[in-house]
């Protein structure tokens, strides 16, 4: 399973913590947490999102990808 969860500094807190915890605590999982500033380097452009975008939709189309709602996740990461 590979997952990117993308957020704000002001959203990490302990609750998000514990469930990405919950989330890999039952898989031999490797972790990585990046840190970037938030400066035109690290700011899509609008073709970059659209591409982006487009591939992913390809992704789900072609059965490459998995989606989940907000509480279907919840009840995956309980599992």
């Amino acid at each position: 399973m590979d997952a990117l969860i993308k957020i704000r500094s002001s959203e990490f807190n302990e609750e998000l913590f514990k469930k990405i915890k919950d989330l890999i605590k039952q898989r031999d999982a490797f972790v990585t947490i990046a840190v970037h500033d938030r400066d035109s380097s690290t700011i899509e452009t609008n073709e970059e999102y659209l591409n982006r975008l487009d591939k992913s939709v390809l992704d789900i189309e072609s059965g490459e990808g998995k989606t989940f709602t907000m509480k279907e996740l919840e009840s995956f990461i309980k599992e």
